[in-house]
């Protein structure tokens, strides 16, 4: 036998097929098909589907040119089809990867049991998904448990968890993904307490997908016992904690209120990710533990963890509650400066921010520079200028909301009223009552019902709220019989006052403002048995009346005094200036409110415990610390006292400064001796 010496046994150029794994762009991609077209290559079916799949890779994702380059093979495998079809899904072409499905069946292809499955994540709706079914049905795939699996979860993304049950109830064979699966279809759904008594049924040990759905469940569901179960389970049986399962448990600790437990896992984790530090700032602020959640957002900065979004929001929120401007402007500047997305949740947080901090046109700025506003954005904008007095403007608002397209809920419903109440548009604050239901199909809660009885009694019209509290189809609240209180204070009214507090009494014999506000209305009338005897029944019920409160922010640091404060670490210097500042405002005519003071006790101690209010001893520290005609900044967890809103209307005059009080019903803006409320708050 004869061995050719040719040129044959010369090493020959490889395929153009071949080349493919080398190939580093698009470019060059489309080179080799070029050389496949020319040798021919193009439409054998093995290399033309070898081509096909690699331009499917997430590498190039050159989908519809892989589309193409298939509708030229002859006789196109089912790997091929699949991998053209997964493409289209996994890079989120619903509606591309369906129409493909529907081309390649209309040219006789043949789906496998890998196809149905890639192709029910396109599913975006039921009757889709439906149609695909019928598929599964008719090719005799209905039984395989990957296309079972992947079914449940297409009908519980498209909302129909009742199909989604029938398919897992039908189930031969339940593998564990079949399981997380419909644990995390009854979450989705909100049926979380089926989703508990599932995971309590399971016949399979569970996965880590499956404890992070329970964990989620137990979350939304407040089920403290079940979730420290799984918190048990997981250090039982060695499954180890990650970060997604860490973050599912951070989760559901400070969902279930018990922040502590939280913190505690949080400061043991060896490694930390963005959303955990998102969980564990925002459980501190809902547990309105807010300097903390400041504190922890500082020790993230400084070990270089970039905030986002969802930290802003969080701190945003913070800044809000603790009336904190400065830190919260400083915010804005971070998320400004640090490109951070401002979405609805964001930029309504902004708004919300600045507008109970007080800062109306910045809140302004920030609603307008939003490319799109929702009703929470519109509610935070109204809620915010009622707050801070602006009546006219937030009702302006509220219409401009409607013609918008936007539509009112119950919420912002609770801040037009509220509106109405500060400025004391009775006759406006009804018609907008009434159109609730009849104009919104709004149904007025307690919440609205607080609102009407706050407005009726701060206009005087003390009977006419009784009467709406009378005829309130629940029951009333301690928030609604305690602004009929207020006002009966305010207007002198005993009869309904004993009322009111007999009722309030019933609700909770430990509410301490009820018997120091009927305790006040007594000594303003001089009816001290009266007086003495609520005070006698309230030292022997044991009650506490919650302690005034007021913050001051500065340099980025919130101060907090309470009545009669001395642990602040500059006090001997606050309670000169006390001092001093009472002696000024005694000379421009201040004369202390001694009824404000409820105790037993002689009228130099009465003068001397209204100086050590609260307010006072913050206003103080504010003209220690800050430069003369700087603005001055106070919030207070209560209703200021009139003593001190008479004492910080001339401060503002004697001073010459621009004061801003932020108590718990409204704004206080003090100048040259006038306050904005004109009194009526």
């Amino acid at each position: 036998m004869s061995i050719p010496l040719a040129s044959s046994s010369l090493p020959s150029k490889p395929p153009p097929h071949l080349s493919l794994q080398k190939c580093a762009t698009v470019h060059e991609l489309k080179q080799v098909h070029a050389q496949m077209i020319r040798s021919g290559l193009a439409f054998d079916p093995l290399p033309a589907s070898h081509f096909v799949s690699v331009c499917c890779t997430p590498e190039f994702g050159c989908l519809e040119y892989a589309r193409l380059v298939f509708r030229q093979i002859p006789n196109p495998s089912t790997f091929t089809f699949n991998s053209v079809a997964r493409a289209y899904t996994n890079k989120n072409l619903p509606f591309q990867a369906l129409l493909f499905y529907i081309e390649s069946i209309e040219r006789g292809l043949r789906p496998d049991r890998f196809t149905l499955p890639s192709l029910f994540k396109s599913c975006r709706f039921l009757n889709e998904g439906k149609q695909l079914h019928s598929h599964a049905l008719k090719l005799g795939f209905s039984s395989d448990v990957y296309v079972q699996n992947t079914l449940m979860n297409m009908y519980s993304v498209c909302g129909c968890l009742r199909s989604a049950c029938q398919v897992f109830d039908k189930m031969r064979e339940k593998t564990i993904v079949s399981w997380a699966t419909m644990i995390a279809a009854y979450t989705k759904s909100d049926r979380l307490f089926e989703a508990i008594d599932l995971y309590r049924r399971m016949e399979l040990e569970p996965n880590e997908i499956t404890l992070v759905n329970v964990l989620t469940a137990c979350a939304r569901a407040r089920d403290i016992e079940t979730g420290k179960q799984v918190h048990q389970y997981i250090e039982e049986s060695g499954i180890g904690l990650d970060l997604v399962l860490s973050a599912a448990l951070l989760d559901f600790y400070c969902k279930c209120g018990c922040v502590s437990l939280a913190r505690k896992l949080f400061d043991e984790m060896p490694e930390r990710n963005i959303f955990c530090w998102n969980i564990m700032i925002k459980g501190h602020v809902e547990d309105s533990d807010y300097k903390e959640a400041l504190r922890l957002f500082r020790e993230m900065q400084f070990i270089g963890i970039k905030a986002d979004k969802v930290t802003m929001a969080s701190m945003v929120l913070a800044c809000s509650q603790l009336g904190a401007l400065e830190l919260g402007k400083w915010l804005h500047v971070y998320i400004a400066r640090e490109k951070v997305e401002v979405d609805l949740v964001l930029g309504t947080a902004l708004v919300d921010m600045y507008g109970r901090c007080g800062c109306v046109e910045s809140a302004f700025k920030v609603f307008e520079d939003m490319p799109r506003r929702d009703v929470m954005t519109w509610t935070a904008l109204i809620g915010g200028l009622a707050m801070c007095g602006h009546a006219e403007r937030a009702l302006r608002a509220f219409q401009e909301m409607q013609k918008s397209g936007v539509k009112p809920d119950a919420i912002t419903f609770v801040g037009v009223l509220t509106a109405c109440s500060h400025e004391g548009l009775v006759d406006e604050g009804w018609s907008y009552f009434n159109s609730m239901a009849n104009g919104y199909n709004i149904q007025p809660s307690v919440e609205h019902y607080g609102c009407m009885v706050d407005m009726l009694g701060r206009a005087g019209q003390i009977e006419r709220a009784e009467e709406l509290i009378r005829g309130m189809p629940m029951a009333p609240d301690r928030f609604v019989l305690g602004g009929l209180l207020g006002a009966c204070r305010i207007h002198g009214d005993v009869a309904v006052a004993e009322r009111i507090a007999r009722m309030l009494l019933e609700l909770d014999q430990k509410e301490g403002g009820t018997y120091v506000l009927l305790s006040n209305i007594y000594r303003s009338l001089q009816k001290w048995d009266e007086a003495n005897r609520v005070r006698k029944l309230m030292v022997e019920r044991k009650v506490k009346k919650p302690p005034g409160c007021s913050l001051i922010e500065m340099d980025g640091e919130v101060h907090e005094f309470v009545m009669g404060d001395e642990s602040h670490a500059d006090s001997a210097e606050i309670y000169a200036m006390v001092e001093d500042m009472v002696g000024k405002l005694k000379e421009a005519g201040y004369v202390p409110n001694k009824s404000e003071v409820v105790l037993d006790m002689d009228e130099e101690e009465k003068e001397s415990a209204l100086c050590r209010h609260s307010e006072k001893l913050a206003m103080a520290f504010g003209l220690i610390r800050t430069r003369p005609g700087t603005p001055i900044r106070i919030m207070k967890n209560l209703r200021v006292c009139g003593d001190c809103h008479a004492a910080i209307k001339l401060v503002s005059k004697v001073y010459g400064r621009e004061i801003v009080v932020r108590d718990r019903c409204r704004f206080h803006y003090f100048k040259d001796g006038c306050c904005s409320c004109k009194d009526y708050w």
